[in-house]
């Protein structure tokens, strides 16, 4: 009997962006990278430049942040993204363009909904049992194209969370104990034949500097934005 063959699926989140600065939500909204953005995801081109990374493609949400790193990372990879809207961060509705301090005063008792757990469509735009569906059948879509290789797929935050919340068997309530993956941090899954997922790599962004020593010189308790 031969050995199977797993899919690699390369998650990352794009580079940072000034909304990501100033804590404010983005949604389908937002723009392109800042400096550091760009110097973030030109860091991890390198990076992947260096260690040979395989890619067969490199997949991409639509808007403008995560292109434009899709785009670093190819242009070094020799790689064109392919859009997929599919791949885009939850729609917040009226939340976005606000900070956490206007929606709390705003939408009060939705954010209050938001911050116990509960799947709130918040500000009139998807929930999360959405976004998970949308975003489980794009990888999942992807993962069959390149059955056996490796993809590359340029995200974001609460994306990338919900997609490893689902396949790790974590109700979506319980999301907000992981950590939103720092830009242009990388996750990677093996995806088996059989189509059952593997974590085998979380919110690496060494190319960005120590994780563990960032981690813990962190403060334990964080001031609310």
């Amino acid at each position: 009997m031969g050995t199977m063959t797993a899919t690699k699926l390369v998650l990352i989140r794009h580079g940072q962006t000034d909304d990501n600065q100033r804590q404010v939500f983005q949604g389908h909204a937002g723009h392109g990278l800042n400096e550091r953005g760009r110097e973030q995801a030109a860091r991890l081109a390198a990076r992947l430049v260096h260690t040979r990374v395989h890619l067969d493609a490199i997949y991409a949400s639509d808007l403008q942040r995560a292109h434009e790193t899709a785009s670093i990372l190819g242009e070094a990879l020799s790689l064109v993204p392919i859009t997929d809207p599919s791949l885009r961060e939850v729609n917040l509705g009226a939340w976005q363009g606000l900070s956490s301090r206007e929606v709390e005063t705003r939408y009060a008792e939705e954010y209050a909904a938001w911050q116990r757990g509960d799947d709130v469509r918040r500000g009139g735009g998807e929930t999360y049992a959405e976004l998970g569906a949308r975003i489980v059948g794009a990888i999942d879509r992807i993962a069959d194209l390149h059955r056996g290789g490796a993809a590359a797929v340029v995200s974001h935050g609460a994306a990338i969370k919900t997609f490893t919340a689902l396949a790790l068997g974590v109700p979506t309530g319980r999301m907000r104990q992981f950590q939103v993956p720092t830009n242009t941090a990388v996750c990677v899954f093996e995806r088996r034949e059989t189509g059952a997922l593997r974590l085998v790599v979380w919110n690496d962004a060494a190319h960005l500097g120590d994780p563990l020593a960032d981690a813990l010189a962190a403060p334990l308790v964080r001031a609310a934005p």
